[in-house]
């Protein structure tokens, strides 16, 4: 990758010349007072990884804290060191681009304010438990930028770049025996110290328990049969898959800033661990990391090609050819092939991710709803819920099964625009790889964006793409000297530009509010909310008559149409027919009682709920027996029909029975029981159980007043950015 990219980045090298033809910045120069010196023996033996001890200490020692059940916790721990050290030194450097970080950020905090607004299709209510999992990934959001800052500021004398190359590097080695081991022993899970610490109640919270307790593999039944797919060492398989695909690319940089004997040694050892990867990536089942390795390949001969490397490029082809006849000519390629023929995951996120576009749009686009949020049902019933039998019964909540859909539904579409500017525009910095650190940036972030849609990846994943853009940074702003005059590019320039921009934003987000909040209130309508629990009886189906194989198919599919869920009981409560029997009674219209009810039911239940909001509370008291006798009066009248409807069935079948052999007597007697029992079947239909008194409905002033807040802002941070400084007078 070293000729690939075009410049080896090792240190000490010379530099190439700034844009105004003077030498820049030697990266090995020192940097002034405040700096430290160069090192002397006695300090390197003090102190072996100098400042770069905090990212060796985290990724080293990666098994110890996962095996301590600190695996998610030392990264955050790990940039509060990190913050100390930056707060050391006398200029602390940003990545180009970084305000549309900032700007991510900024609605990641403001998120905070939507985490108990009801989102269109989801649960309606929420905990305390939200905002756990929103202090959780704002926490990792704090983490990842400190990283990027940090790495962008150290120097290279200090943190070298093969000190962390090898470091991420030393990750694919990790996931790689983890995935061995996973195969090996796949139901092995154990109790961590820090889970025993724990306190009950929040150790069995599932979200907890999945950060904390060891589990090697998590058993899937995706193939049809149960099989392991590899996570250790992390709480989730698309973890595993999203780190070894991306650490795989700080492999290939550690091996280019190797020479002579050494990097023969590394080659060894590189292309062991790279035969021992090949089971677990292929066991895994893991299409993203398949797909980010296939992109990986193809734009290795891709930059092959564009820097003139024939040999090499023709060496790439040859082993891809190598790899394909292998996969393909033994059993891994049936292995493949059936993991492509089953993807049964894909009609579920497609549907999650529908539901979620539209629940963010509908709800809340400007700012989202900080969290994640349980789906209502199930996408096959209103009742469908995760069973102890069916764990995969549920859906997953809103704004999961991918970082780019998580974004999204909590940070709605601005956020997620400048979620994905900062990351496209530091691909394209880099996308023409003139150095070794150029490569590495543009390959992981091609292999994030890839897997953004798929993975969660905020965590140690997006921790390494941070490294990656921060590499590139640092190179790039020893090479070119100062930078630009008004690029954040320091901290000290973005403290100036927040500080003269301060009155601007403050302004503009204040005037936004108030806008909102004045929309809010003029369109706003007082409504109250009763909630109305119906039980509703089973219908009687008497269809056990054993009659001719042909006869009983028919009827079968006759009456498969005609089966009856509470999906069909929500159905007949919101039709046409109920709704005008009972906006009869109350002297309103169908459309206006349509637009205050809507249909739930209790998970694993023949349970309706009725949500009833209306503005005039006085009125739902005699709403809400209107539309329940007009509900059990159409399915009284609906169950009426298909009883006589069966019974006109049953007495067919009966006179076309002309045989007199015992047989058909034992039928003939079963079809007149059946016959005697429909008729004598005219029970109740269905009950109130309880009726929740009605109650004032939120004004959902939280949405409109802090949308406007948050565009005003925005509008604040232009206004900052475009309108240049004044200048200052000369005493």
């Amino acid at each position: 990758m070293a000729q690939l990219g075009g410049v080896a980045s090792r240190p000490g090298a010379p530099s190439a010349a700034a844009p105004n033809g003077q030498p820049a910045a030697s990266p090995t120069a020192y940097d002034g007072p405040g700096q430290p010196g160069p090192t002397t023996p006695r300090s390197r033996r003090r102190n072996r990884f100098g400042p770069g001890w905090p990212l060796v200490a985290m990724l080293v020692g990666w098994p110890l804290w996962w095996l301590l059940g600190l695996g998610e916790a030392v990264p955050l721990l790990v940039a509060v060191v990190m913050v100390v050290q930056l707060s050391r030194r006398p200029e602390v450097h940003l990545p180009r681009g970084f305000g549309w970080w900032l700007l991510f950020l900024a609605w990641v905090v403001l998120g905070v304010t939507m985490l108990w607004v009801d989102a269109p299709g989801a649960v309606p209510g929420g905990g305390a438990s939200r905002l756990v999992i929103f202090g959780f990934r704002l926490s990792w959001y704090v983490a990842c930028t400190v990283f990027v800052v940090w790495i962008t500021t150290m120097p290279r004398r200090e943190v070298p770049d093969r000190l962390v190359h090898a470091c991420v590097a030393w990750m694919f080695a990790v996931s790689t025996v983890g995935g061995l081991v996973a195969l090996a022993m796949p139901t092995l899970e154990l109790r961590t110290p820090f889970e025993m610490v724990l306190p009950a109640g929040l150790r069995s919270n599932g979200f907890v328990q999945s950060l904390v307790h060891v589990q090697v593999a998590d058993l899937q039944a995706v193939l049809g049969s149960t099989g392991a797919r590899p996570k250790a060492p992390f709480a989730y398989t698309n973890t595993w898959g999203s780190v070894m695909a991306l650490s795989l690319v700080f492999v290939g940089a550690w091996l280019a800033g190797k020479r002579g004997l050494s990097r023969v040694r590394g080659d060894l050892v590189a292309l062991l661990v790279l035969v021992a990867a090949v089971p677990p990536i292929l066991y895994s089942l893991n299409r993203g990391l398949w797909g980010s390795l296939a992109l990986g390949a193809l734009g290795l001969a891709v930059l092959a090609a564009a820097k003139g490397r024939p040999a090499l490029l023709a060496a790439f082809l040859a082993l891809g050819s190598l790899a394909a006849v292998v996969v393909l000519a033994t059993p891994l390629g049936d292995l493949v092939s059936d993991r492509l023929d089953h993807q049964h995951s894909n009609d579920r996120r497609g549907e999650l991710l529908v539901l979620t576009t539209e629940s963010v749009t509908e709800g809340s686009p400007v700012l989202g709803f900080g969290s994640t949020r349980d789906v209502q049902g199930s996408f096959a019933s209103i009742t469908g819920a995760a069973t102890p039998d069916c764990p995969g019964c549920g859906v997953p909540p809103l704004g999961t099964q991918g970082q780019l859909w998580t974004v999204l539904f909590s940070q709605g579409w601005p956020g997620l625009v400048f979620f994905v500017s900062f990351v496209v525009l530091a691909l394209a910095r880099s996308a023409r790889c003139r150095s070794l650190n150029e490569a590495v940036c543009t390959f992981v972030g091609a292999f994030f964006l890839l897997q953004l849609p798929i993975y969660d990846t905020l965590g140690l994943p997006m921790v390494i793409l941070m490294i990656a853009i921060g590499l590139v940074a640092r190179e790039q702003r020893e090479q070119a000297g100062r930078g630009l005059p008004r690029a954040l590019t320091t901290g000290r320039r973005l403290t100036q530009e927040l500080r003269r921009g301060t009155a601007a934003i403050l302004v503009c987000t204040t005037v936004g509010a108030a806008l909102g909040l004045t929309v809010a209130v003029l369109a706003a309508t007082p409504r109250h909310v009763s909630k109305v629990f119906m039980a509703i009886t089973p219908a009687p189906v008497y269809l056990d008559a054993e009659v001719d194989q042909e006869e009983d198919a028919e009827l079968a599919r006759e009456t498969e149409t005609k089966e009856i869920t509470v999906d069909t009981e929500a159905a007949l409560l919101m039709s046409e027919t109920t709704l005008e029997s009972a906006a009869v009674e109350v002297d309103t219209t169908p459309s206006k009682l349509r637009e205050g009810l809507a249909v739930t039911a209790e998970p694993n239940s023949s349970v309706l709920v009725l949500h009833l909001t209306w503005p005039d509370v006085e009125e739902i008291p005699a709403l809400v027996p209107a539309i329940t006798e007009a509900y059990f009066q159409a399915r009284r009248d609906y169950l009426d029909q298909r009883r006589e409807d069966l019974v006109a069935k049953l007495r067919e079948q009966l006179r076309t029975l002309e045989d007199t052999s015992a047989s058909a007597s034992e039928t003939r007697v079963r079809l007149l029981g059946a016959i005697t029992d429909l008729g004598r079947d005219r029970g109740e239909v269905g009950e109130v159980v309880r009726q929740s008194p009605p109650t004032s409905a939120p004004r959902g002033f939280e949405v409109p007043t802090m949308s406007g807040a948050a565009l005003g802002l925005l509008v604040g941070a232009v206004l900052t950015t475009l309108v240049p400084p004044r200048p200052r007078r000369k005493r």
